[in-house]
């Protein structure tokens, strides 16, 4: 196959298509259940982190920015497989994909699910997960590239000396 051909992503893809089966059910369901699935442990986490507050470490974390991260790490995985499927030449698709979902599970949260909070910053956040995603896939993708081009290639031998 040529060298655009998709034979050197063929495994990526393969990646991408299986973690997205297992991925998006997931994040709809932690998405879209009826209550937030971290409000039965936010008593524990928030004494957890008032432990590490007391004893001085962990101090810029607090419950509404762990939160946030929660946010921006659910959605790291999603678009880094979203960009396997598609190609690192369509990373501009799977952010746009991914923002597209957030926006969405927000919206469903706002209109059907009384017991959840929809919020703008959720869609910021899930989009900066989105992006770093995107951005480790392109690079992931570049370097099998790399690698397979260099094992194609015949070896160079270098002249007598």
């Amino acid at each position: 196959m040529t060298e655009r051909g998709s034979s050197s992503t063929t495994p990526l893809r393969t990646l991408g298509a299986v973690g997205l089966a297992l991925a998006v059910p997931a994040v709809l369901m932690v998405t879209l259940w009826p209550t937030h699935f971290l409000l039965r442990a936010k008593p524990r986490i928030v004494r957890g982190l008032e432990w590490f507050h007391t004893r001085g470490m962990l101090e810029w974390v607090y419950w509404t920015r762990l939160e946030v991260l929660a946010n921006v790490a659910m959605f790291v995985p999603l678009a880094l497989l979203v960009t396997f499927v598609l190609g690192a030449r369509r990373w501009w698709l799977a952010l746009l994909l991914c923002v597209a979902l957030s926006a969405g599970v927000e919206l469903a949260q706002h209109v059907l699910l009384p017991g959840r909070v929809a919020t703008v910053r959720d869609v910021i956040a899930n989009g900066l997960g989105a992006a770093i995603g995107v951005l480790l896939a392109t690079v992931i993708e570049g370097i099998v590239r790399l690698a397979r081009r260099r094992a194609a290639s015949p070896p160079t031998v270098a002249p007598p000396r």
